[in-house]
């Protein structure tokens, strides 16, 4: 009978340090990695030029860097480091490392998910070319 009880309790105490051992899943943590397009309407706006936006495509990698695409009648592509609040809902900042122009650009950003939280709401970004200093802004909602 000790003997079983004694195998009870290591068996039981095996399980709960197994269990706290256990690594969290992916969505409890938080937000690690997106890869999302959506289609929808907005501007981008570099100095006095401003386009009409179709589609919007973001890749964020693991590593905290991503890339932007954006669909107008031109292509203009975005590099960026990105954080992810745990709350989503709150939206994930950017922060424009370089892109949109031959020299480079700086600037910031948010973008909002759907509920899923896989799926584009909204983008806004604004910031400004590296050496021209042409002001560059963007507003997008998806369908």
């Amino acid at each position: 009978m000790r003997v079983a009880r004694k195998l009870l309790a290591a068996t039981a105490a095996f399980s709960l340090l197994a269990l706290v051992a256990m690594p969290q899943r992916a969505t409890a943590q938080g937000l690690t990695s997106l890869q999302a397009s959506a289609k929808g309407q907005g501007t981008v706006t570099i100095g006095k030029e401003t386009l009409k936006v179709y589609t919007v495509v973001v890749n964020l990698h693991e590593d905290g860097t991503g890339e932007i695409t954006i669909v107008s009648d031109l292509q203009l592509f975005i590099n960026c480091t990105w954080s992810a609040p745990a709350d989503l809902s709150k939206g994930i900042d950017l922060k424009i490392t370089g892109g949109t122009t031959a020299s480079g650009a700086t600037g910031s950003g948010k973008l909002m998910l759907k509920a899923d939280g896989k799926s584009i709401a909204r983008l806004t970004m604004q910031g400004s070319s590296n050496t021209e200093k042409r002001k560059i802004q963007l507003s997008f909602t998806a369908e």
